[in-house]
C-alpha cells in the first residue's frame, strides 16, 4: 500500500511539474516557430508576387493563424475527434479536402517548405499536449498506422480552419491563451 501511495505521489509530482513548468514553456517555443512561419509566408507574398498564388497564400496563412491561436487544443483526442468527423460528416470532409488540395497544389517550394514545418510543429504540439500520454502510446500508434499515414492524416487536419477545429475541439474554460 505504502508503495502505490509514493508511486501515486510520484506521478502527480511529475505531472505537476509537466503541466506547469515543460509544457507551457515548449508551447511558447512552438508558438515563436509558427509566428516565424508565418511572418516567413509573409515575406515569401511579398517577394514572389506572381509565383505565389493569393488562394495558397491565404489559405496557409489561415492555416498558421489557426494553429497559433489554437496551439493548446492540438492533442490525441482532438485528433482522433477530427478523423471520426472527416469519416462521418461529408461536409466536414469536403472542406477538409479543398483546403488540402489548394495547400498541396501550390508549386512553390518554400510555401511547401513552410506548410512542412508547420505540420511537423503540429505533430509536437500533438505529442506536447498529450503529455504523458503520448509516451507510452508513441511507439505502439506508430507501427498501427505507420509513420508516413500519420504525418498525411496530421497534414489533412493541420489544414483545419478556426471553426471547424471549434466544432471538434471546443475551447475549454480557463485554459485559452490569448
Amino acid at each position: 500500500m505504502i508503495t502505490l501511495l509514493e508511486t501515486m505521489f510520484i506521478l502527480a509530482l511529475a505531472h505537476y511539474v509537466y503541466e506547469s513548468i515543460l509544457a507551457p514553456s515548449w508551447r511558447l517555443s512552438l508558438r515563436y516557430k509558427l509566428f516565424a512561419l508565418r511572418d516567413e509566408a509573409r515575406a515569401l507574398k511579398g517577394d514572389c508576387q506572381g509565383l505565389f498564388e493569393d488562394a495558397h497564400y491565404a489559405c496557409l496563412q489561415d492555416c498558421i493563424n489557426t494553429m497559433i491561436a489554437s496551439l493548446h487544443r492540438y492533442d490525441v483526442a482532438a485528433i482522433v475527434a477530427a478523423e471520426f468527423r472527416y469519416r462521418k460528416d461529408s461536409e466536414f470532409r469536403r472542406s477538409i479536402d479543398m483546403r488540402d488540395a489548394i495547400l498541396g497544389s501550390c508549386d512553390n517550394p518554400r510555401a511547401q517548405s513552410i506548410r512542412r514545418r508547420s505540420v511537423g510543429l503540429i505533430a509536437r504540439a500533438v505529442a506536447v499536449n498529450s503529455g504523458m500520454l503520448c509516451a507510452p502510446l508513441c511507439p505502439f500508434v506508430l507501427m498501427g498506422i505507420g509513420f508516413s499515414t500519420l504525418q498525411k492524416r496530421l497534414g489533412k487536419f493541420a489544414a483545419l480552419s478556426r471553426r471547424e477545429l471549434d466544432g471538434i475541439a471546443p475551447e475549454r474554460l480557463g485554459i485559452a491563451i490569448s
